[in-house]
């Protein structure tokens, strides 16, 4: 009797093209989706579920089965099974390991990771689980040997196969309707972790983005074009020209600062200065770097902001510098995330612009020069120095800091962080905070020399959190709707002296209340004493006296 499948022959070693594409889909359900079946199983127990749990198997197998023959043809089916192998066997060493979701953000945050960032990634484990489940069933792939059809017959298979693979998808989900909607409403975080369906979607949506900028308007979208001065800043015994250091935090979480009740001293230094503010109750825009540095600089509020558009819009540094701020980025981290494209930019990763460098460039060296920044006029003129944080960048962060700010011990020297002792893990984390609270003394010690002749504010604020573990999520990146609070909990910290020509007592009533990202903006253009009417409306942290 013939069949329309083609049969496997291991006399010839032939596999229908059919047979091949299911046994890949099949193949990735078992190796690549283990953090998948693990969350789904946190929240159904296997014993009374067992029925459900079959089916959400079939239905991913169904789905990922649908999405390779809709992807696999006769010239591209080789590239693309060795190809989506490969990176499922990437993606769920990352998923399996830090818990990390693939989503578009997450992927956008890859392409812009540096080398040293990478590296810090790149563990035994994970070139071993490539090479075995990744390169290994590529090469495997590549030797098949598929006979060819002709093209009536080859679009025979292909619908008939699309339709088993939906007919699949409708025989799992069918008879566990009523379930299946309580899964999706209530426990939406778990179907992201399906492997390799996410990043395929993710990948989708990040070339949509892509095409979506090639076919934009070259030209900048303006904003706060009303923007005006409304104090002056005339050298005279009632007013100072302003200078603030603003300092972007990397991946520091807001219940790690001792400011903010944590039980470890992790700010020993702050806490000993006069005049420090810290908030308890801050979140960030975004979960990742490159989604939330251009937040946090946005005229748009969190609401209404588009990481794919953010380049096209003006920034609150861009106003600053039209008004005639001085406006310098120093970078210790990957890049501003396009942020200050448009003002004086300088790079601190490397030796040549950063004098304190051992295993890696420090953050304190971005004070390199700070007096000639502030004297180069010859003159005192309002000035804003922005400083971008390497921070706690993980999963290295036993790196982030120098060995004489290891208090807390023993610490864990992997950046397989699923393989530590938790408290070790913490031990490095906390450590890096301590360093980070150095670097902040330093920056208002230096301050401190000018406030005689300048309003000196130092802000820092963290563009994210990061999980360390809680419920098996390591690092940070997840969907901001799903991401836990250690993710979107930050630190804001503000210091200025008793001397200063802003409101304590308002800026005080605020630090238990909920601020966001969303208070940069407007709060550095009071500063300044900029308005316009694009933020007159909006929460300012620096009132005038």
């Amino acid at each position: 009797m013939n069949s329309w499948l083609p049969k496997l022959s291991f006399s010839t070693r032939q596999i229908g093209l059919d047979y091949l594409i299911f046994f890949t889909a099949v193949f990735l359900v078992i190796t690549a989706n283990l953090r998948f079946f693990q969350q789904v199983l946190s929240v159904y127990d296997l014993t009374s579920n067992l029925g459900f749990i079959i089916s959400l198997t079939g239905m991913v197998l169904g789905l990922l089965w649908l999405i390779l023959q809709l992807l696999c043809y006769r010239i591209s089916y080789r590239f693309v099974l060795m190809f989506i192998v490969i990176i499922a066997a990437a993606c769920a060493y990352f998923t399996d390991t830090y818990g990390t979701i693939f989503d578009r953000n997450m992927l956008l945050n890859g392409m812009q990771t540096d080398e040293a960032e990478a590296l810090d990634l790149l563990a035994p484990a994970f070139i071993i689980r490539v090479l075995l489940l990744g390169v290994l069933p590529a090469l495997l792939i590549f030797k098949a040997r598929v006979p060819r059809l002709s093209w009536k017959k080859a679009t025979q298979h292909k619908a008939v196969t699309l339709l088993m693979a939906v007919t699949l998808i409708a025989i799992s989900v069918l008879p566990f309707g009523d379930q299946y909607a309580s899964f999706f409403r209530q426990h939406k975080q778990v179907r992201y972790y399906t492997n390799p369906i996410i990043p395929i979607y993710s990948a989708f949506k990040l070339v949509k983005v892509y095409y979506d900028d090639m076919t934009r308007p070259i030209s900048m979208i303006t904003h706060a074009t009303d923007a005006k001065r409304i104090v002056t800043t005339s050298i005279s015994p009632l007013t100072k020209p302003k200078l603030m250091v603003f300092v972007v935090g990397e991946t520091v979480r807001g219940d790690h600062i001792s400011l903010n009740d944590y039980p470890r001293d992790t700010m020993p230094l702050l806490g000993k200065q006069e005049n420090i503010y810290s908030f308890k109750d801050a979140t960030a825009c975004g979960t990742s770097t490159a989604y939330s540095v251009p937040c946090m600089f946005s005229y748009l509020d969190q609401k209404d902001y588009d990481v794919d558009e953010a380049q096209y819009h003006e920034n609150v540094l861009d106003t600053l510098s039209r008004l005639g701020v001085k406006v310098i980025w120093r970078d210790n981290n990957s890049s501003s995330k396009g942020v200050a494209d448009r003002v004086t930019y300088e790079d601190f990763e490397t030796a040549t612009l950063n004098p304190i460098c051992d295993e890696e460039c420090r953050d304190v060296g971005m004070l390199n020069g700070f007096d000639k920044i502030v004297t180069a006029s010859g003159k005192p003129r309002d000035t804003l120095l922005v400083l971008h944080q390497m921070g706690n960048h993980g999963p290295a962060y036993y790196k982030r800091y120098p060995k004489e700010f290891e208090v807390f011990q023993p610490v864990c020297m992997s950046n397989e962080l699923s393989e530590c002792d938790p408290s070790s893990l913490i031990n490095g984390y906390d450590n890096a905070i301590r360093y980070t609270d150095f670097f902040l003394n330093a920056t208002i010690e230096k301050l401190k020399q000018y406030q005689n002749s300048y309003d000196v504010v130092m802000m820092y604020m963290s563009d994210h959190g990061e999980s360390l573990g809680e419920h098996n999520i390591y690092l940070h990146g997840l969907p901001y709707q799903i991401a836990p609070k250690a993710q979107k909990h930050v630190p804001l910290i503000v210091w200025f002296p008793e001397n200063d020509d802003i409101d304590s007592n308002s800026l005080q009533s605020l630090v238990t209340k909920p601020v966001s990202h969303d208070v940069i903006t407007p709060s550095l253009l009071g500063f300044y004493g900029i308005h316009t009417q694009e933020t007159a409306d909006k929460m300012t942290l620096f009132k005038p006296q």
